[in-house]
C-alpha cells in the first residue's frame, strides 16, 4: 500500500471515471470474453459478486479465498496456488 501513499488512487480509477466520453474505444468490442477465465473473490470482499459473470465469461470457473479485497497482498499463497492450479489444469502452466 505505500505505493498508493505516494501516488494515490487517481491513475488507477481515470478510466473509470472517463468511460462515457471513453465509450467509442470499445463500441465495437465483443464484449464477450470467450477464452477460460480465472475469476478469485475473497469471501469477505465489501464488493459484491457479480451474479452474471457467466453471462460474459461463459468458460469462468471461480475459486472463493477468506479475505477481502486485495486478494493477492491478504493471502498472496493461497492466490498464487489457485492461480498455479487453475493454469496447470489448462495446460499453461
Amino acid at each position: 500500500m505505500s505505493a498508493f501513499e505516494a501516488s494515490g488512487f487517481t491513475g488507477s480509477v481515470n478510466w473509470y471515471r472517463n468511460l462515457d466520453r471513453n465509450w467509442h474505444l470499445l463500441a465495437d468490442a465483443d464484449p464477450i470474453i470467450r477464452q477460460p477465465t480465472l475469476m478469485i473473490y475473497g469471501d469477505r470482499d465489501a464488493v459484491q459478486r457479480s451474479e452474471r459473470l457467466t453471462d460474459f465469461v461463459p468458460d469462468a470457473e471461480v475459486v472463493s479465498l477468506d479475505c477481502g479485497h486485495w486478494i493477492q497482498q491478504e493471502l498472496p499463497e493461497e492466490a498464487n496456488q489457485a492461480i498455479l492450479k487453475w493454469l496447470a489444469r489448462h495446460d499453461v502452466a
